[in-house]
């Protein structure tokens, strides 16, 4: 009998699936995977079209077509004051989860420590462990599901690599302030892990709060940069929300990891990959 990948072959079926399937199966509307009955706004159906129709269809350059890097490196100037070079610090991937695999794959070594907030996005775990990895879980408490100086010391030790942070938090509705991201990137700076950052709802916020993204926090005074080494993020994710959820068109998958690299004392101690998603 031949063998099967120990990480993925007793994983069960994504609870989006396993929704969704009911949803098909009692002709019931579907809550569970955050897609609507309706195709999408024909604008964007149409550019999609012409796209297809009269675009570039054959192999593209393995970083991604060049004017969905430049895109992609206008909205982070845009939203964030961030300068990046869409030719050499913007990649595209077929998808958030790839550009998130991508990010882990990069980083993570049989044995390395990742830090997981919990309630957790169910492809983290099987990418760390299949990275070899071991993920180690840190239970965030309701009803505000804020991070704490006492949690991150018991989390953090000398074999953590990196640390997933899902910022605003799915599906507790959370949008971080920047207390709690000064923390974060303080323990990150101290045990010398990477920060890898889904921010996938950062457009989907209500009540006046700010969405602020972790690579925007400053480093300490003898640190140059934001963040130093410990900004290989996948972060971002954000554009998912303006073409699929906004947009209404779920199915239309991109991804683009943004590596961007900074000069400093230890240049290769000075990268950060941002992993973000137009899904």
């Amino acid at each position: 009998m031949i063998s099967q990948n120990k990480v993925f072959a007793d994983l069960p079926v994504t609870i989006f699936e396993v929704m969704s399937q009911l949803a098909r199966d009692n002709n019931a509307i579907n809550l569970g995977q955050g897609f609507p009955d309706d195709p999408g706004p024909e604008d964007i159906r149409r550019a999609a079209a012409d796209a297809v129709l009269n675009g570039y269809n054959q192999y593209p350059s393995m970083m991604g077509l060049p004017e969905l890097r430049q895109a992609v490196a206008a909205h982070y100037k845009h939203w964030h004051k961030l300068d990046l070079d869409p030719m050499s610090e913007v990649m595209v991937t077929s998808g958030g989860t790839e550009a998130l695999t991508s990010a882990i794959l990069s980083v993570v070594e049989p044995g390395d420590e990742v830090i997981c907030f919990q309630p957790v996005y169910d492809s983290y775990l099987p990418i760390i462990r299949q990275a070899g990895g071991i993920p180690r879980l840190v239970r965030l408490e309701p009803p505000h599901w804020r991070l704490s100086e006492e949690m991150l010391r018991a989390a953090f030790s000398p074999k953590t690599k990196a640390v997933l942070f899902n910022n605003p938090l799915n599906p507790a509705a959370v949008v971080y302030p920047r207390e709690d991201l000064e923390l974060l990137a303080r323990f990150c700076q101290e045990f010398d892990a990477v920060a890898i950052c889904d921010e996938v709802w950062e457009h989907v916020v209500f009540d006046g709060r700010e969405h602020i993204p972790l690579i925007t926090i400053p480093a300490r005074p003898h640190h140059q940069g934001r963040l130093g080494r410990q900004d290989l993020l996948a972060d971002g994710l954000e554009d998912r929300l303006r073409l699929r959820r906004a947009a209404a068109v779920a199915g239309r998958r991109q991804g683009a990891p943004v590596p961007d690299l900074h000069d400093g004392a230890e240049p290769a101690d000075r990268r950060r990959l941002r992993a973000r998603q137009i899904r």
